[in-house]
């Protein structure tokens, strides 16, 4: 039997308003977090589920200056920060964790990273019970001149919602790079909570978190993550999908 030409119409229609909606339907940005793997003693890799490649990890520390549970990325799994980003679960951090009386250099290298304006990098958990700031976010330009990151932008501030939860804000003064202590948010948490931003300079080859520790503090273990948006279906792929699911509708009806 041969499909009459009004269904046909009728047909085509309604398979060119699933893919409409399909497209709209996936208008909302998605992220996904990049999973991270030790990879040494003081080296870890950031990697890409959406093929963007990897952001490898090194660190460099004063005589002694590495703490007990430094680039023990399990022990801040899992983190999780859905308010922010809806939809993510339970993500993966990279943990250095340096001592009282030291100094650290925690360098993420882009190079191998398909970096965008939308690429998220997040801190969370710094120390809060010192007068002077200790950390210090510094990148490496295209031309490898230090530069503070200024063009950074605050996507928000959020609690690690399975791990402890922040006593003040997290701040980063985008003019310098000096991170510090914010408002007060609960005066029953520890350190801070998370904060996250994007408008990364594209052609950046590495952002570099400079430590300071005084003495008695204790230490500190800061985690950090790297997001990024989930590539959308393109409006011409969704096309070619109706239009098979439309070809194969008609060649069902005519048999």
């Amino acid at each position: 039997m041969r499909l009459q030409l009004g269904s046909s119409r009728a047909l085509l229609l309604g398979v060119l308003a699933w893919g409409c909606c399909q497209i709209n339907a996936t208008s909302a940005v998605t992220y996904q977090f990049l999973n991270v793997t030790s990879t040494g003693a003081t080296t870890s890799q950031f990697t890409s589920a959406n093929g963007n490649g990897v952001i490898n990890i090194s660190q460099v520390f004063s005589a002694g200056g590495a703490g007990p549970l430094n680039n023990v990325n399990t022990a801040i799994f899992p983190s999780e920060f859905t308010t922010l980003f809806p939809g993510t679960g339970q993500v993966q951090g990279h943990l250095a964790q340096t001592n009282s009386s030291s100094t650290s250099l925690i360098s993420f290298d882009l190079t191998g990273y398909n970096l965008s304006a939308s690429t998220v990098f997040g801190i969370w958990n710094i120390l809060n019970d010192v007068v002077t700031p200790v950390y210090d976010v510094k990148l490496v330009d295209a031309v490898n001149a230090i530069q503070p990151p200024s063009t950074f932008n605050l996507i928000g501030n959020q609690d690690n919602q399975t791990q402890v939860a922040g006593a003040n804000n997290l701040v980063l003064n985008t003019a310098t790079g000096v991170l510090s202590v914010g408002a007060l948010i609960n005066g029953s948490g520890t350190h801070t909570n998370a904060a996250f931003w994007n408008n990364i300079p594209l052609g950046t080859k590495q952002i570099n978190v400079y430590g300071n520790l005084p003495r008695n503090v204790g230490g500190d273990g800061v985690g950090y993550y790297f997001a990024e948006v989930v590539p959308e279906p393109t409006s011409a792929s969704m096309a070619l999908v109706a239009s098979g699911m439309l070809g194969l509708l008609i060649r069902r009806r005519s048999v």
